[in-house]
Formats: C-alpha cells, sequence, structure tokens
C-alpha cells in the first residue's frame, strides 16, 4: 500500500493523466477500427457503448504501463542503464501485458457479448491499435520524463550558476579583506621589525654607555699620589680639577696638578699624554699643556671673545680655552647627556 501511495502520489500514477490517456486511447480504438466514418459512428449507440468498454478496458491497462514505467524509473540500477532497462520495459508491456490483454478481451467478449473476437476480420487491426496505444503511452511517459529531467537541469543550472556568482563574490571579498589583512599584517610587521632595530640600536647604544660608565666609574675609583709640599698625599681622581705644565716641568719631569679645593701639587708623571691615557674617559684636553677633569666643569660660557670654563670649588676657578677646545667640549657633554639625560 505504502508503494500505491508513493506511486499515485508522484506524477506518473496522476488519476487525471491516466483517464485522458485511456480516453484517448478508447476515442482510436473505437473509430479507427470501424468501417463507419467518424462523424457517422460517433452518433451510434453501439460505438459510444463500445468506447465506453474500451476505455475502462484500456483504463486498467495503462495504470499497469504507468505503475511499470514509475518502479523502472525510480530504479537506481535501471534508471542508469537505458540498454537494459528498454528491452525488459519492452518485455514486459509489450509482449506481455499484450498478451494478457488479448486474452483478457477474449474472454470478456466472449461472456458478455457471445462473440468470438477471432472469428472477426478486423480483430488484427483491433489488437494493432490496442499496441500502437500501449507503446504511445510508454513514449508519453519517456518524453515526460526527459522532459521534467531537462527542467531539473536546466533549473539546477540556473541554481548552480546562482551559486557560484554567489561563491565568487564571496571569494572576491575574502581576496580583498585578505589583501586587506595583509596589508595590515605587512604593515604591523614592518613597524616590528623597524621597533625591533631601534631596539637594537638602542641596546647597542646602552652597551656602549654601559660600558662607558663602568670605565668612568673604574676611573672614579683610582687613586694618585700627589706631592703637596713637602708631603705625599693619596688623592681620589675626582678631586682633581686639572693637571697641567708650568715652565720649567718638562725638565723636572714632573706634571702640576690642580685639587677642587684649592690646593696645588705635582705628580710623578713626565707628560700629560700618559696620564690621558690613564684615565681616557674623564680628563679632555683642552691644549697641550692642559687636562680638565669632566665633573669638575661647572659651566662654560663664552665672555666677549674669550671662551671660558667654570670649575667647581672654593675659588670658582675660570680657564680660557680655544674655540676648538670649548666645541669639542660642547660636543662631549651633549655626548653625556645621553647617557644621562635630566630630568
Amino acid at each position: 500500500m505504502a508503494i500505491l501511495k508513493s506511486f499515485f502520489r508522484s506524477w506518473y500514477g496522476n488519476s487525471w493523466i491516466i483517464l485522458l490517456l485511456a480516453g484517448i486511447s478508447s476515442c482510436f480504438i473505437t473509430f479507427y477500427t470501424t468501417y463507419e466514418s467518424f462523424f457517422s459512428s460517433i452518433t451510434m449507440e453501439k460505438h459510444g457503448v463500445i468506447f465506453l468498454f474500451s476505455w475502462i478496458l484500456m483504463l486498467l491497462a495503462i495504470t499497469p504501463v504507468a505503475y511499470v514505467v514509475y518502479k523502472l524509473d525510480t530504479s537506481t540500477y535501471l534508471g542508469q542503464n537505458d540498454k537494459i532497462r528498454y528491452p525488459i520495459q519492452f518485455i514486459i508491456l509489450v509482449l506481455l501485458l499484450g498478451a494478457i490483454a488479448l486474452r483478457v478481451v477474449y474472454k470478456i467478449y466472449l461472456a458478455l457479448f457471445g462473440v468470438d473476437l477471432q472469428k472477426r476480420d478486423y480483430f488484427e487491426r483491433d489488437f494493432v491499435v490496442v499496441m500502437f496505444c500501449l507503446i504511445m503511452v510508454q513514449f508519453y511517459y519517456a518524453f515526460r520524463r526527459e522532459r521534467i529531467r531537462s527542467n531539473y537541469r536546466k533549473k539546477r543550472s540556473k541554481v548552480m550558476q546562482k551559486w557560484l556568482l554567489q561563491k565568487d563574490e564571496q571569494i572576491k571579498l575574502q581576496e580583498i579583506k585578505n589583501n586587506e589583512l595583509r596589508m595590515h599584517y605587512e604593515h604591523e610587521l614592518a613597524e616590528l621589525k623597524s621597533r625591533k632595530q631601534r631596539l637594537r640600536a638602542n641596546h647597542d647604544r646602552l652597551s656602549s654607555h654601559e660600558t662607558k660608565l663602568k670605565a668612568c666609574l673604574k676611573e672614579a675609583s683610582q687613586q694618585l699620589e700627589v706631592m703637596i709640599g713637602a708631603a705625599n698625599e693619596w688623592v681620589r681622581i675626582p678631586q682633581v680639577a686639572y693637571f697641567h705644565l708650568k715652565e720649567g716641568s718638562a725638565k723636572s719631569k714632573l706634571v702640576d696638578v690642580r685639587l677642587l679645593d684649592g690646593r696645588e701639587g705635582t705628580v710623578d708623571m713626565d707628560s700629560l699624554t700618559k696620564i690621558e691615557k690613564l684615565w681616557p674617559n674623564l680628563f679632555f684636553r683642552a691644549g697641550r699643556g692642559m687636562l680638565i677633569q669632566h665633573m669638575a666643569i661647572k659651566d662654560q660660557y663664552k665672555d666677549e671673545n674669550d671662551y671660558i670654563v667654570e670649575l667647581f670649588g672654593e675659588s670658582n676657578e675660570r680657564l680660557k680655552v680655544s674655540v676648538e677646545a670649548y666645541d669639542r667640549l660642547l660636543e662631549i657633554k651633549r655626548e653625556w647627556m645621553q647617557i644621562l639625560p635630566e630630568e
């Protein structure tokens, strides 16, 4: 019953189509196989009875045809293998169903009307018409099936085209989005690389600053022996204001030193060059005969045409230096400002 329900719900089992096909077939059988003309026989009562009787018989024949075609079309294997399916359909619906229909008509006419159709000279023509109708019904279902499939393919093609267009639009939008993201990440990557380079440069600079500060601290922690008057005294380097050479000091092979507290003395060094090599980070050469200690410098400025360096200490001693020494001292001050920026 479930199979019959699915059959009658499909277009194969459409009741109106089956009734229409049965009516057309019975019309062919009734009016084509008679000797009278169509307009003459249409008014004859016996032809009306034959038409109605043929319609019932064809209705009983077309319904199995529709059902068999439905089963063959819905079969997974036979629906895709027409070379096997059509011979089977021909055997079932033409040979087998034709033989059954012929036998049934024999029996009905003999039982109801007492007529032996085999003795009628036009019976063969009637049977040919019946077979023709059954075959044409099969052609109708085949044609309608192909038409439905064609419409389905067209509709599916349109749906697929629309789907492909939508996918194409989505792909284009995704490509645009990916390009935007790629450009964004490339920009971020470039910024990160630039930041990395800056950090590396800062690290290298800080490393060099750290090295310089360590060297300065090491030099600042050292002491030297200074002869002040008749006594020798150990003095820390930050207490020194500057080293200088007086007239005649080269003969005695001694270097004069000035302390921030105003005292003066000498050190057992025969040249300023040796002192400069011992403490290269703390002393600045302000000419051939003077080494000024950086931490002793309080200020530097220009007084009219003179370039002055003012020192710490009780006397706030002021030293005149050359233009080259003054500019060089400003450059060194800027370098120290990078290492130790003002708050």
